[in-house]
């Protein structure tokens, strides 16, 4: 693994922390993510919905385990959370591998650019169709 595979990585480990206790608070109704009461900005000025309108309904309804529901508020949410997976389970066992062999002997998964422009295009694709239909 290189530097920034390990930097992915460890934030990677936050950030899957951090929503697994949202995701446990949400269920026991110590944290309600719906209805947070703020503003979306680029609605109020345009007057039409913003590239990342459905994201937080889309991460509620993955919290929840509906996939579907998820893919259909905003569809990076689940690209985002399978790449996510993928990385972290391909490399966790390089980056816990013995560092004396100097060999590197598991498969890993390097971030590429091309993993973020097919995000963007995803975003972009579906903030226009929503222009369209809504």
């Amino acid at each position: 693994m290189n530097q920034t595979d390990k930097l992915f990585y460890i934030l990677g480990l936050i950030l899957l922390f951090s929503l697994g206790l949202i995701t446990v608070l949400q269920h026991t109704g110590v944290l309600m993510l719906t209805n947070l009461g703020f503003p979306c900005a680029f609605r109020r000025v345009t007057g039409c919905c913003c590239p990342g309108c459905g994201g937080t309904r889309a991460v509620c309804a993955l919290a929840a385990g509906n996939w579907k529901e998820s893919f259909l508020e905003h569809p990076f949410v689940p690209y985002a959370a399978v790449c996510f997976f993928v990385f972290v389970i391909r490399n966790t066992p390089a980056f816990f591998q013995n560092r004396q062999t100097g060999r590197r002997t598991f498969s890993v998964m390097h971030f590429r650019t091309a993993y973020l422009y097919f995000g963007i295009a995803i975003i972009l694709i579906q903030w226009v169709a929503k222009l369209i239909l809504l």
